[in-house]
């Protein structure tokens, strides 16, 4: 099966909000034939790159070139199309642990040290570097207290996903989901609004795909990579008046974290809020051990896995996941992680 790119990234979530699950707000987003404005991800009207297809294209879905006068190839690609649909079908991610309309479990302390486990052995078959470990262990622990299959359900993460689907409808035509605005929340481990982010996996899935933490991981992973592409470019912004002005910035740890947070490579139109969330990022990193201002290369994020530990090969971007989970539940068979006697932690249900 071959992977779905995405069209163009611009995911709202704000970091404002102390619940452990994010709180996402909807921002201004003009969507024309696809695209949208003020220097998000894949604005238009900059001297640098179009879209971010054109920063890093990644394969398609595969369609066959459609000749009028041959009903062969027709057939072939509704074919094409039907297999890949039944490929993702069988694809059986971890599932959301609770409903939209339900409080979220109780946590416990050995579910988070599972988490920890896997984000760790992620980033070790991807190759990646500490830092970008100690990033995804901070945006999992303030987004959902490294709790895994989260539905976000605070006011602003509602509201946002809404929105975000009344404005992305035109993104996901075909999906089976489309026309299920239940299904389109904000999932997983780093609050991921899927209107946005299903389409960094695949745009026929499911989006509630966001709530298994390795696909939560290599989304993560690949919209960083495409925010690193695109931060040396020169980007077409507008500021609280209204006016356009070019921006260039550099990839770091604090300039990747923002962008794929917030959807925008630009500043902030407010200085006030920019300040407070550079403040409390700078604070979290600095808990983790890591410098926000140390330039991020794609290098520092690996590259996804496509052999498992014994060399046998994964076809796809499902088997992969699948694999990956595995190798986890083998070793904590081996190894159990559990303690005999779970500790709850008290905290709200959100």
């Amino acid at each position: 099966m071959q992977l779905t790119a995405l069209a163009y990234i611009v995911a709202v979530v704000t970091d404002v909000f102390d619940d452990g699950a994010s709180a996402e707000a909807a921002h201004e987003v003009l969507f024309d034939d696809g695209y949208d404005v003020d220097g998000d991800l894949s604005s238009v009207g900059r001297s640098g790159p179009g879209s971010l297809d054109q920063v890093m294209p990644p394969p398609t879905r595969a369609t066959a070139t459609v000749a009028p006068a041959v009903v062969e190839v027709d057939a072939d690609e509704a074919a094409s199309r039907a297999a890949d649909r039944a490929e993702v079908a069988k694809f059986l991610p971890h599932q959301c642990i609770h409903g939209v309309d339900e409080q979220r479990p109780r946590l416990t302390r050995n579910e988070q040290k599972r988490t920890y486990a896997v984000l760790a052995h992620v980033v070790k078959r991807l190759k990646a570097s500490d830092d970008f470990l100690k990033l995804l262990q901070l945006v999992a622990a303030r987004e959902s207290s490294l709790q895994q299959g989260l539905v976000h359900r605070l006011s602003p993460d509602l509201e946002a996903s809404l929105a975000a689907w009344r404005k992305t409808a035109n993104l996901y035509e075909g999906n089976p989901h489309h026309a299920e605005p239940d299904h389109w929340q904000t999932y997983g481990l780093f609050g991921m609004n899927s209107n946005y982010f299903t389409q960094v996996w695949d745009n026929q899935a499911d989006p509630r795909v966001l709530c298994d933490a390795i696909v939560d991981i290599l989304v993560y992973r690949r919209a960083v990579v495409r925010v690193i592409r695109k931060a040396g470019s020169a980007i077409e912004c507008t500021d609280a008046q209204g006016r356009r002005f070019q921006h260039t910035t550099r990839a770091t740890w604090e300039t990747v974290h923002r962008a794929v947070s917030g959807g925008k490579l630009c500043p902030s139109k407010s200085e006030n809020v920019a300040a407070i969330m550079g403040k409390y990022f700078r604070g979290r990193a600095a808990k983790f051990g890591l410098d926000p201002d140390k330039p991020v290369t794609t290098k520092m994020l690996g590259v996804e896995p496509t052999r498992a530990l014994d060399g046998s090969t994964w076809a796809d971007q499902e088997a992969v996941v699948m694999g990956l989970w595995a190798e986890l539940e083998a070793e904590w068979a081996e190894h159990p992680i559990d303690a005999d006697e779970p500790v709850k932690i008290a905290r709200k249900g959100s």
